[in-house]
């Protein structure tokens, strides 16, 4: 519905407006959006993969524990990394400010140029492609690289050779998603100043107070999202994954200094991306929760909580629904296709839906009243229900993939069995897929709920009056300036995030076994 409803803004276009936006901001528009892209699609590309492949080929100190602190970044925000960094090495910033008055070296606008976005976008981003080029990593059979090795490559030719064309539809995958989150983001790029369609989408909307440009630009970044999809089936072209069983015997034993400078690489990436940040929030939370603390933060995780815990339940309901195996599923292309369509809602980025579904409504009522009804858009404008409803229909793809996996390693005779047996239906789910999809099931509402925790574009412009929620207080705070105070809520988020990784790690290794 928010596909259909931008696309049709642009029957009802409001001329003038969008010739000043078309001819002063467009053209700016694409191009910081494509660099944008290309300079995180790269980078995480390159990080996410490099990590991944160390930590599951390579034995080297400390491997074991940075294999799985490498997903915490996960439970950061976007934005709440952005405005760490942006307090640490602002010109105001310490950092610089040392720089300067010991080091005697001229300061720097870290908001100039695109650099400092990209590389906040890569340190957060990085850990969709490890852990997706990790997961075939593990599964590649090792003979292939023994054999390798006996032909006389050497470690970089057998990667560049074996492992990495094996890998590339993982690695496909996490870059797709992660250009589609960095497409979709709001705050980082408010925070650094950069103009992106994001930004644009609310300027039309907040300064403009027009709903048809903001949907007329949502449409243009809807193109750009799908064909970010289609590109990426291009690229995979008939790439498949063939997996073997998990292993954890590593081919390679990094010795003497190499072995060092492995581990302190994986360390700094770690240290940058997740430890670093977090210490700076301890320090600046301990600082201001006196300042900061009030009853309202008992709200605050009171909205946040329910809103996670509720859409998280909703998602992986319906997504296990969908998920389930069904001899009809396997012969109907016609469900196949709703299946498809059900889960394509993570293409759309926040804003994009919130507009979407903003704008159907308004033109609903626009369409009752006109045949005599009433508007309903104060029945349905900032209720719980709309929120929900863009939450569910955002992160299904994520709850589906999760939970499908877990359905594709039941095996037919399982089911061939079970209907001998003279299992019903109803007890063929309850007594044999429910319990072996369990895993899946719980690590997709596990990643629902952080990503719903960390969402800010849909729940800033659809959240009901009076429900702010953690994000939103981080992101009003750190645009202000006032990065002390921010890193009260931005700590709870990050807290609350991490334990949930480390719930999802037990379950991934549990899964592994």
């Amino acid at each position: 519905m928010p596909i259909f409803v931008v696309a049709f803004s642009w029957l009802l276009p409001e001329h003038e407006l969008w010739v000043h936006f078309s001819e002063n901001l467009l053209s700016e528009l694409v191009q910081s959006t494509l660099i944008l892209l290309l300079g995180v699609g790269i980078g995480v590309t390159l990080l996410g993969t490099v990590l991944a492949y160390l930590v599951v080929m390579v034995e080297f100190p400390g491997r074991k524990w940075l294999e799985w602190a490498l997903f915490l970044p996960f439970a950061i925000p976007a934005y709440v990394l952005a405005f760490v960094y942006l307090g640490v090495f602002d010109y105001a910033g310490y950092a610089q400010v040392w720089m300067r008055e010991v080091l005697g070296l001229p300061g720097f606008d870290v908001r100039s140029g695109s650099w400092a976005i990209i590389l906040t976008f890569v340190l957060v981003f990085y850990p969709y492609v490890y852990m997706m080029a990790r997961a075939s990593f593990k599964r590649q059979k090792l003979n292939m690289i023994e054999v390798s090795r006996l032909l006389g490559a050497g470690p970089l030719r057998t990667f560049f050779q074996v492992s990495l064309p094996l890998a590339r539809p993982a690695v496909a995958a996490g870059l797709l998603v992660t250009l589609m989150e960095t497409l979709a983001d709001f705050g980082v790029v408010s925070l650094f100043n950069y103009d992106t369609f994001t930004t644009a989408i609310y300027s039309a909307w907040g300064d403009f107070r027009s709903i048809e440009v903001a949907s007329q630009l949502a449409s243009l970044l809807v193109l750009v999202a799908f064909f970010l999809i289609y590109f990426e089936k291009k690229a995979r072209g008939q790439a498949k994954y063939y997996s073997a069983d998990v292993t954890n015997k590593k081919p390679y034993h990094a010795k003497g200094v190499t072995a060092w400078f492995i581990s302190l690489f994986v360390f700094s990436v770690f240290m940058l991306s997740f430890a670093m940040p977090m210490l700076q929030l301890i320090l600046w939370g301990w600082e201001s929760i006196a300042e900061e603390w009030s009853v309202k933060y008992i709200d605050l995780i009171n909205s946040t909580v329910t809103l996670t815990i509720l859409a998280a339940l909703i998602t992986v309901i319906l997504a296990t629904i969908l998920a389930l195996p069904s001899r009809c599923k396997k012969d109907s292309i016609w469900l196949k296709s709703v299946t498809r369509l059900a889960t394509l809602g993570y293409a759309l980025p926040g804003s994009v839906m919130a507009v979407g579904l903003l704008y159907g409504i308004n033109q609903i009522s626009i369409i009752n009243i006109y045949f005599g009804g009433e508007s309903v858009n104060h029945i349905i404008y900032g209720s719980i229900t709309l929120l929900l409803f863009a939450y569910v229909s955002r992160f299904m793809a994520i709850a589906y993939s999760s939970i499908e996996a877990s359905a594709q390693q039941i095996k037919p005779v399982f089911t061939q069995t079970a209907r001998l047996l003279g299992a019903s239906r109803i007890r063929l789910i309850s007594k044999v897929y429910l319990p072996m999809m369990a895993p899946g099931i719980l690590a997709g509402g596990l990643l629902v709920a952080v990503d719903v925790m960390k969402e800010l574009p849909a729940t800033y412009l659809l959240r009901p009056f009076g429900w702010d929620t953690l994000a939103i207080q981080t992101y009003e705070l750190s645009a202000e300036g006032l990065f002390e105070r921010a890193a009260v809520p931005a700590l709870i988020m990050v807290l609350f995030g991490s334990l949930l990784m480390v719930v999802f790690q037990y379950l991934d290794k549990k899964s592994t076994r």
